[in-house]
């Protein structure tokens, strides 16, 4: 059984395989469908990219979104939210990409290895405004402090301004941005945002 940390009437844990389809959800909350979008363009024919998602975060061990890099946040027996994240490489060199809507997210990553960054971080809808964000970072930054990190970092879009506003709230600074790279269904063009929180 994976031990349990608690905040704020919170219990988190590690990711287990039984949690694959929230940390979809999750995932693709968390980056306002891009993560589905590009789940999609790997689909077979008739292939739901949850599915493709799913398979991804439950088995591929070299990806960033795989279980292991997930903290689920639990009220009771409800689930309600997780973060993904892990120490970005260093040095960092991200391969050339042919889709033009991850180019200006990799530079970003480029400019952050050796930072603790949070992936992903998203609540359920019928669990937001009861400062279960806040938490979810809190616990976000103890995991970085345990792992030796003097820098947590992160991304949200400009067109995000509630998550950018907690952001800076509850300690981030920008560090630099990019112009965001509009794709099917995605949000209005904007710009993506990194933030950056000194530890040390």
């Amino acid at each position: 059984m994976p031990s349990k940390s608690t905040s704020n009437g919170l219990a988190f844990r590690p990711a287990d395989p039984r949690d694959c389809a929230h940390l979809v959800l999750f995932a693709d909350m968390a980056t306002r469908r891009l993560t589905s979008y590009l789940w999609g363009k790997m689909a077979a024919p008739g292939q739901s990219a949850f599915e493709v998602g799913r398979n991804v975060i439950r088995n591929d061990q070299t990806h960033f979104t795989h279980l292991r890099n997930w903290r689920v946040a639990e009220d009771g027996d409800k689930m309600v939210g997780a973060v993904n994240g892990y120490i970005i490489p260093q040095p960092s060199c991200f391969a050339v990409t042919a889709d033009q809507a991850l180019a200006p997210l990799n530079e970003l990553k480029a400019m952050a290895a050796g930072t603790w960054y949070i992936s992903a971080i998203a609540v359920y809808p019928e669990h937001q405004g009861n400062g279960h964000g806040k938490s979810l970072l809190a616990h976000a930054q103890r995991l970085a402090q345990a792992a030796g990190s003097k820098h947590l970092t992160l991304m949200v879009g400009s067109f995000n301004t509630q998550a950018h506003d907690l952001y800076r709230k509850t300690g981030f600074r920008e560090w630099d941005r990019r112009a965001f790279t509009a794709f099917p269904g995605s949000d209005e063009p904007g710009q993506w945002i990194l933030m950056v929180k000194d530890l040390a």
